[in-house]
């Protein structure tokens, strides 16, 4: 029998599913009505409308007392504020999971400045942390692209693994010409079914099981951006036409993803899925993934004879190749935004990575990082550590008292010469020449 308030070893893994910010929010709300069951659902906002219109999910605003439920107007500072302000909250939100998605609309306020302090806090309870971030079309200016690219940097410095989805791939999707309205449907879509797929495979029995393990084997504390890819097919042909549906999908560029990829995870799902389907895809697979861990399970689960492919992509975290590499990612966002599968450019995480990320070459067009550890309490320092404070303290004092002794030389500040005003009548007032400096005039040493 297990202990009072652990679970059983046998129950599924907790999954908890958190929107940050407008673009987070509706996409999580939507999420919150088709998940399977055991999936908890969250929508956090610093705007108070966008949380009214939540039905489905929990939600919460963030920072109270600033900015008051008024939303943060773009601006990541602040949000930053808020979500801080509110920690011990989001705390018990994160406590007890093993799986957290943060989705978040980068280049906003919310979504971009409070997904990586929320990420470390899940971190810091244990769970798995996956991004799941959508970043903006290019029309929607380069200082958008920008912060969105900044935030994507920071969550997945947090993050175990971060999943991209450029909203412009939309366009390859379909085409140039389609509506607003129709292409943010298609872009939900997409990020709505790779959650699904995910939370699926871990939670419905299957006949080839993906447990939680597997899962965390290929992310856990990669630092990197991954992406999942959910396609669908039914008649005879299917598998080929699953295969060329997966191979045309934007994040796979076709297949130079799956080659740069260091683990991957594929899910069948279907009523009559058959080996001689199974061996086909994985085979077409790893023919353009070789050097990947291959991760298969498949599940009966499924609508009459659609064939649903779910695959998971996850690379490792890499440092980038130089600092104009860096740069050129700040200058022309547009174009990194719009490749999802490209090969990781960002900085890999060190011990020392919250200090050095605000201070990154070719980093002053952004603030700092997002979350800055604090520093430790007094209650929190151990008596070893505390005495080997105080040694380190006392060597100081004579140095101290060094340091006191020094005095600064005088500083030579006399005048040598008028320069063109040499031959001009000086300026006489009550006896004094104005012209002179005042510490001249009045004999006062400058040292």
């Amino acid at each position: 029998m297990s202990k009072p308030g652990k679970k059983p070893t046998t129950a599924n893994p907790t999954i908890r599913l958190i929107g940050l910010g407008e673009t987070g929010v509706k996409l999580v709300e939507t999420l919150a009505m088709i998940a399977p069951e055991g999936v908890v659902a969250h929508s956090l906002d610093t705007d108070n409308r966008s949380l009214s219109r939540c039905h489905q999910s929990r939600t919460f605003l963030l920072g109270q007392a600033i900015p008051c439920g008024l939303g943060t107007g773009g601006d990541s500072a602040l949000a930053r504020a808020a979500v801080e302000s509110d920690s011990d909250e989001l705390a018990g939100i994160v406590d007890d999971a093993d799986l957290v998605f943060i989705v978040a609309g980068m280049g906003g306020g919310t979504g971009t400045g409070a997904a990586p302090f929320l990420a470390n806090l899940a971190k810091q309870a244990g769970a798995l942390v996956v991004g799941v971030a959508a970043t903006p079309f290019d029309c929607e200016g380069i200082q958008r692209c920008n912060q969105a690219i900044g935030g994507l940097r920071d969550l997945k410095q947090v993050a175990d693994a971060v999943f991209h989805f450029p909203n412009q791939d939309v366009i390859q999707l379909a085409d140039a010409d389609l509506g607003l309205h129709r292409a943010l449907d298609i872009a939900n879509r997409h990020l709505c079914e790779a959650v699904l797929g995910v939370s699926r495979m871990l939670l419905e029995p299957g006949m080839l099981n993906v447990s939680f393990a597997d899962l965390q084997s290929l992310l856990r504390d990669r630092h990197s951006l991954g992406a999942v890819v959910h396609v669908e097919a039914t008649g005879d042909d299917r598998t080929d036409d699953a295969m060329e549906k997966l191979l045309s999908h934007p994040a796979i560029r076709g297949g130079e993803t799956l080659k740069e990829a260091g683990s991957l995870l594929v899910n069948f799902s279907g009523a009559e899925v058959t080996m001689a389907e199974m061996n086909a895809v994985t085979s077409a697979i790893g023919d353009r993934a070789s050097a990947a861990r291959l991760v298969v399970g498949a599940s009966g689960h499924g609508s009459g004879e659609t064939l649903q492919l779910t695959v998971v992509i996850a690379h490792a975290g890499k440092l980038a190749e130089s600092e104009q590499d860096d740069a050129s990612l700040k200058t022309s966002p547009s174009s990194q935004a719009s490749a999802p599968g490209y090969s990781d450019p960002f900085t890999s995480p060190r011990a020392d990575s919250y200090l050095d990320l605000g201070s990154e070459p070719g980093s002053s067009n952004r603030g700092g990082f997002a979350y800055t550890p604090p520093a430790p309490t007094a209650d929190a320092l151990s008596p070893e550590c505390r005495n080997d404070l105080i040694q380190e303290a006392a060597k100081e004092e004579p140095n101290r008292a060094k340091r006191r002794k020094i005095v600064q030389e005088m500083l030579p500040l006399e005048i040598v010469s008028k320069g063109r005003f040499e031959n001009s009548e000086p300026t006489i007032h009550k006896g004094e020449d104005l012209d002179q400096p005042t510490y001249i005039r009045r004999g006062v040493i400058l040292n």
